[in-house]
């Protein structure tokens, strides 16, 4: 048992630091370390888990995700930016695997955002005009 949550919070950790190295670098998709992370610690640290959800950044981007997932726009527009960038190095590149290699990545890419929930936009709009009407519910109760 005890085994298994240092396994859960040390992939934790790996997933949280593919996604935060994901917002920089456009070969790794942020969403789903992030969605794995958060799994991650729901398994391992409920204290973790918990920070990773009240986030400032991840937290609000990984709830929509989870109820919602990502708009087609989103989708494309996320995929074409990746392919736009590695693009021209798999057709500049004299190396094989270097090659190989980039058009496995875009070919589990394509697959990761195959399987994410595709939203409604109209659905994501009212969810995030909902959430911040509720966001300032909140701060005028107080």
């Amino acid at each position: 048992m005890i085994l298994s949550k240092i396994l859960f919070m040390a992939g934790g950790f790996l997933f949280l630091a593919l996604g935060i190295a994901g917002v920089i670098l456009p070969i790794l998709p942020t969403t789903p370390f992030l969605l794995g992370a958060a799994f991650c610690f729901m398994k391992s640290s409920g204290r973790l888990y918990r920070w990773l959800m009240n986030h400032k950044y991840f937290g609000p981007r990984i709830k929509r995700i989870r109820e919602a997932g990502l708009t087609l726009r989103e989708k494309i527009s996320i995929y074409a930016l990746v392919f736009a960038m590695l693009l021209p190095v798999i057709i500049l590149t004299s190396s094989l695997h270097l090659r190989i290699f980039l058009i496995v990545l875009l070919a589990v890419k394509a697959f990761v955002f195959i399987r994410i929930k595709t939203a409604r936009s109209g659905a994501v709009q009212a969810e995030t005009v909902q959430g911040e009407r509720g966001e300032a519910e909140n701060t005028d109760v107080k």
